[in-house]
């Protein structure tokens, strides 16, 4: 269960994107914090953006919202994803406070 979370955060350069987030006290790690960042290579980034702008408007950080939640709901990003044919790889990260 996520205790609290920090919300999505994005990294975009010419050619890549990263999205991550942050839960604080994740029961099912002990009470550790827990960050994941999805990776996206130019290609899957256009193919992401070109997704999310047809069906939401604004910039690419109000569209993520919109699409998945301030809290990043990874179901629903996963399910997009697939049916998109958006690749990515992801890294994962705890730590305790």
């Amino acid at each position: 269960m996520r205790e609290g979370t920090s919300g999505f955060w994005i990294e975009q350069n010419d050619v890549s994107l990263s999205i991550g987030y942050e839960d604080y006290k994740v029961s099912e790690f002990g009470g550790a914090n827990f960050e994941k960042t999805y990776y996206f290579n130019k290609e899957n980034t256009k193919k992401l953006k070109d997704a999310l702008s047809k069906k939401y408007k604004g910039t690419l950080e109000e569209m993520i919202e919109e699409a998945f939640t301030l809290n990043f709901n990874e179901p629903i990003f996963w399910d997009f994803c697939k049916e998109h044919e958006i690749e990515y790889t992801y890294s994962t990260w705890t730590s305790w406070d």
